[in-house]
Protein backbone atom coordinates (compact mmCIF):
# COMPACT_ATOMS: atom_id res chain seq x y z
CA UNK A 1 0.00 0.00 0.00
CA UNK A 2 1.57 3.54 -0.74
CA UNK A 3 2.38 6.06 1.68
CA UNK A 4 -0.84 9.06 1.88
CA UNK A 5 -0.35 12.52 0.78
CA UNK A 6 -0.78 15.40 2.40
CA UNK A 7 -3.51 17.99 0.45
CA UNK A 8 -1.49 20.59 -1.49
CA UNK A 9 -0.85 23.78 0.70
CA UNK A 10 -3.34 26.64 -0.56
CA UNK A 11 -1.05 29.41 -1.20
CA UNK A 12 -3.18 32.92 -1.30
CA UNK A 13 -1.33 36.71 -1.81
CA UNK A 14 -1.42 38.69 1.26
CA UNK A 15 -1.96 35.66 3.70
CA UNK A 16 -0.53 36.21 6.91
CA UNK A 17 1.13 32.83 8.96
CA UNK A 18 2.55 31.52 11.69
CA UNK A 19 6.13 29.31 10.40
CA UNK A 20 7.89 27.76 13.09
CA UNK A 21 10.66 24.95 12.34
CA UNK A 22 12.84 23.49 14.65
CA UNK A 23 16.61 22.60 14.49
CA UNK A 24 17.92 18.62 13.85
CA UNK A 25 17.04 16.45 16.76
CA UNK A 26 16.45 19.57 18.76
CA UNK A 27 19.57 20.30 18.95
CA UNK A 28 20.95 23.94 20.10
CA UNK A 29 22.34 25.16 16.53
CA UNK A 30 20.93 28.76 17.17
CA UNK A 31 22.03 29.24 20.29
CA UNK A 32 22.23 33.16 20.95
CA UNK A 33 25.51 34.55 19.82
CA UNK A 34 26.66 38.17 17.91
CA UNK A 35 27.39 35.36 14.59
CA UNK A 36 24.36 33.57 14.60
CA UNK A 37 21.66 36.45 15.31
CA UNK A 38 23.87 38.27 12.88
CA UNK A 39 23.55 35.35 10.00
CA UNK A 40 20.15 34.67 10.88
CA UNK A 41 19.09 38.48 10.79
CA UNK A 42 20.67 39.32 7.77
CA UNK A 43 19.39 36.13 5.61
CA UNK A 44 15.67 37.20 7.05
CA UNK A 45 15.69 40.36 5.66
CA UNK A 46 17.45 39.56 2.78
CA UNK A 47 15.03 36.47 2.28
CA UNK A 48 11.92 38.34 3.24
CA UNK A 49 13.01 41.31 0.51
CA UNK A 50 13.62 39.13 -2.02
CA UNK A 51 10.07 37.24 -2.01
CA UNK A 52 7.82 40.41 -1.21
CA UNK A 53 7.52 38.74 2.81
CA UNK A 54 6.56 41.11 5.65
CA UNK A 55 7.59 40.00 9.08
CA UNK A 56 6.01 40.87 12.04
CA UNK A 57 7.33 39.46 14.52
CA UNK A 58 10.33 36.61 15.37
CA UNK A 59 11.88 35.22 17.79
CA UNK A 60 15.05 33.01 17.31
CA UNK A 61 15.42 30.29 19.85
CA UNK A 62 18.24 27.57 20.48
CA UNK A 63 16.74 24.78 18.70
CA UNK A 64 13.53 26.94 16.88
CA UNK A 65 12.51 29.52 15.05
CA UNK A 66 8.81 31.17 15.31
CA UNK A 67 7.90 33.59 12.31
CA UNK A 68 4.90 36.02 11.32
CA UNK A 69 4.37 36.92 8.12
CA UNK A 70 2.92 38.60 5.74
CA UNK A 71 3.44 36.37 2.28
CA UNK A 72 2.17 39.37 -0.52
CA UNK A 73 3.20 37.51 -3.23
CA UNK A 74 1.74 33.72 -2.35
CA UNK A 75 5.48 32.92 -2.76
CA UNK A 76 6.14 30.85 0.98
CA UNK A 77 7.37 27.71 -0.46
CA UNK A 78 10.24 29.76 -2.30
CA UNK A 79 10.56 32.02 0.93
CA UNK A 80 11.24 28.98 3.40
CA UNK A 81 13.19 26.97 1.04
CA UNK A 82 15.95 29.46 0.64
CA UNK A 83 15.94 31.17 4.26
CA UNK A 84 16.34 27.27 5.66
CA UNK A 85 18.46 26.36 3.00
CA UNK A 86 21.03 29.34 3.02
CA UNK A 87 20.16 29.25 7.13
CA UNK A 88 21.46 26.23 7.86
CA UNK A 89 25.28 26.94 5.40
CA UNK A 90 25.88 30.07 6.96
CA UNK A 91 25.06 28.68 10.63
CA UNK A 92 27.02 25.35 10.26
CA UNK A 93 29.65 26.91 8.59
CA UNK A 94 30.24 29.36 11.92
CA UNK A 95 29.99 26.40 14.20
CA UNK A 96 32.44 24.00 12.03
CA UNK A 97 29.92 21.05 10.93
CA UNK A 98 28.39 20.13 8.00
CA UNK A 99 25.57 17.62 9.44
CA UNK A 100 21.57 18.10 8.57
CA UNK A 101 20.86 21.25 10.39
CA UNK A 102 16.51 21.67 10.54
CA UNK A 103 14.50 18.99 10.76
CA UNK A 104 12.68 17.15 8.08
CA UNK A 105 9.75 16.99 9.49
CA UNK A 106 9.61 20.37 11.78
CA UNK A 107 8.23 23.13 9.37
CA UNK A 108 4.82 24.39 10.17
CA UNK A 109 3.21 27.27 8.65
CA UNK A 110 -0.31 27.94 9.89
CA UNK A 111 -2.52 30.43 7.92
CA UNK A 112 -3.75 33.38 10.63
CA UNK A 113 -6.93 34.26 9.12
CA UNK A 114 -8.44 36.79 11.45
CA UNK A 115 -6.87 39.55 13.07
CA UNK A 116 -6.93 38.43 16.43
CA UNK A 117 -5.41 34.87 15.38
CA UNK A 118 -2.64 37.68 14.02
CA UNK A 119 -2.29 39.22 16.93
CA UNK A 120 -2.60 36.49 19.06
CA UNK A 121 0.37 34.61 17.48
CA UNK A 122 2.23 37.42 17.39
CA UNK A 123 2.21 37.37 21.71
CA UNK A 124 3.16 33.69 21.74
CA UNK A 125 6.06 34.72 19.46
CA UNK A 126 7.48 37.34 21.75
CA UNK A 127 6.24 35.46 24.76
CA UNK A 128 8.03 32.57 23.70
CA UNK A 129 11.36 32.45 25.39
CA UNK A 130 9.51 34.00 28.76
CA UNK A 131 6.98 30.99 27.89
CA UNK A 132 9.94 28.24 27.68
CA UNK A 133 11.80 29.38 31.00
CA UNK A 134 14.62 31.07 29.58
CA UNK A 135 13.97 34.32 31.04
CA UNK A 136 11.90 36.71 33.46
CA UNK A 137 11.11 39.09 30.56
CA UNK A 138 11.41 38.57 26.83
CA UNK A 139 13.65 41.81 26.16
CA UNK A 140 16.44 39.92 28.07
CA UNK A 141 16.56 37.38 26.18
CA UNK A 142 19.98 37.16 24.26
CA UNK A 143 18.86 35.78 20.69
CA UNK A 144 17.39 37.64 18.20
CA UNK A 145 14.14 38.81 18.96
CA UNK A 146 12.09 41.57 17.03
CA UNK A 147 10.49 42.59 20.35
CA UNK A 148 8.19 45.41 20.00
CA UNK A 149 10.01 47.36 17.66
CA UNK A 150 8.29 45.97 14.57
CA UNK A 151 5.05 46.21 16.43
CA UNK A 152 5.35 50.26 16.47
CA UNK A 153 6.19 50.18 12.82
CA UNK A 154 10.09 50.52 13.37
CA UNK A 155 12.18 48.87 10.33
CA UNK A 156 15.06 46.10 11.77
CA UNK A 157 18.20 46.52 9.57
CA UNK A 158 20.89 44.24 9.62
CA UNK A 159 24.07 44.28 8.30
CA UNK A 160 25.58 41.75 6.10
CA UNK A 161 28.37 39.70 8.21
Amino acid sequence: MGAAMTAPRRLLENATYLVTRRCSERRFFLRPSKKTNAIFGYLLAAVAARYDVVIHAFCVLSNHVHLVLTDAKARLPEFNRDLDALVARAVNCSLGRWEAFWDPDSYSAVRLETKESIVEKMVYVLANPVAAGLVRRAAEWPGLWSGERLLRGKKMTFDRP
